[in-house]
């Protein structure tokens, strides 16, 4: 088989190596989970603010008061009290302050998931986009192959009085495309690289994938928007700050009923008189928390158009990334079909050297195949860019 076919036959036939591809692929990205530094000071951050939603929780710091009171020259005694008393918020204050903080703590862990996910997300898209590049170096470094022999021939006719200088020149001008085109395909195969290092902390990794991820297509609509929507840690994490805004307005209530001060109170004089009692003092919050209820109540709305308005967005995104990836589901199959059956490059260097072309056909036809190529190099990667944001929930 002639070598373009063989070419595109190859590349179609790599989707027998896509197991192993997926497999490299998320090894890379679990050793990001593990390496990459953002993360890991995302995840203390995270432990940090999960302990501060604790600490509201709990019963106010007791108070100890002493009074040490001394007499005069009249009355030479003294006299002391001890008081040690402890403020507590009305009862359902505290159930809701519980809740409020385990509350706060479940949707700080969404965010957190969040983050971890969009980071897995550009990784993995970074991945495709090396894959990508590689897939480009292997139809560049063929064009250069065949620019370079077609210049070292056409030069030698050239010598030789069979071709005129137009022609060299126009070989030599395909010569220096080629050339330029692996320049820029090489400085961005190392810049996705570093890349992709720099994402592994700094450590070095390597992608020995050489085809995209095997078992990624696209399922029915309904059943894919139902999954992302239910394991979506961005929508949950406004869920909960739905539900935080909720638990808001009921403690901002419980704060509105009366606070009490329970306590022990000594009195004892120098003449060894001492009395022994408790106390009861009660706070009713007339004008400290005017207006706290209506605050929440406000916020609980906002919190809950907020969810209902991103909730919508995501439907819409997904609706658009879904039809953009039919879309070109269908170009990359017929890209597929028509190159495999498109003539190879062998058969136009012999035609052109037979004098069956011209050299201006002869670079049209070259142009329309590579030009083709590309095309169908940029939807494959365009097409599996889409699928990892469809599926970007299982990361």
């Amino acid at each position: 088989m002639k070598t373009y076919k063989l070419y595109i036959l190859g590349l179609m036939l790599l989707g027998t190596l896509t197991t192993r591809a997926q497999s490299s692929i998320d090894q890379v990205l679990r050793s990001i989970e593990t390496n990459n530094k953002s993360l890991q000071a995302n995840t203390k951050m995270t432990d940090a603010q999960k302990l501060e939603a604790q600490t509201g929780k709990f019963l106010a710091n007791p108070s100890v008061e002493w009074e040490q009171m001394w007499g005069n020259r009249n009355n030479p005694g003294s006299e002391y009290t001890l008081t040690v008393k402890q403020s507590l918020d009305f009862p359902t204050t505290y159930s809701n302050k519980n809740k409020l903080a385990n509350l706060k703590a479940n949707t700080i862990g969404f965010q957190s998931a969040a983050y971890r996910q969009q980071l897995l997300l550009n990784a993995k898209q970074t991945c495709i986009e090396i894959i990508y590049l590689r897939k480009q170096k292997s139809l560049l470094d063929e064009r250069l192959a065949n620019a370079e022999t077609m210049f070292a021939l056409y030069k030698k006719r050239f010598e030789s009085g069979d071709a005129n200088q137009l022609e060299l020149n126009k070989i030599q001008l395909e010569l220096l495309n080629a050339q330029n085109q692996s320049r820029l395909n090489k400085a961005a195969l190392t810049a996705a690289e570093e890349q992709l290092r720099n994402l592994n902390g700094g450590n070095p990794i390597t992608l020995d994938a050489t085809d995209y991820p095997a078992g990624e297509e696209l399922i029915n609509f309904e059943q894919l928007q139902a999954a992302f929507m239910d394991a979506d840690p961005n929508l949950k994490s406004l869920t909960g700050d739905q539900e935080i805004a909720n638990r808001e307005v009921k403690l901002s209530r419980s704060l509105t009923l009366p606070k009490f001060d329970v306590g022990y109170k000594r009195n004892a004089a120098s003449d060894h008189v001492a009395s022994n009692g408790f106390m009861v003092g009660v706070s009713i919050p007339l004008f400290e928390n005017k207006n706290t209820v209506k605050k929440a109540k406000a916020q609980a709305e906002f919190a809950t158009a907020s969810l209902e308005d991103n909730r919508l967005n995501l439907k819409t995104n997904l609706q658009q990334l879904y039809q953009q990836a039919e879309a070109l589901q269908i170009s990359r199959a017929d890209y597929a079909k028509v190159l495999e059956q498109q003539g190879n490059i062998e058969l136009l260097n012999k035609a052109l050297n037979a004098g069956q072309l011209s050299v201006i056909d002869y670079f049209t036809e070259l142009s329309t195949i590579y030009d083709s190529h590309q095309s169908y190099l940029d939807v494959e990667k365009e097409y599996h860019s889409i699928l990892a944001q469809l599926y970007q929930y299982k990361l």
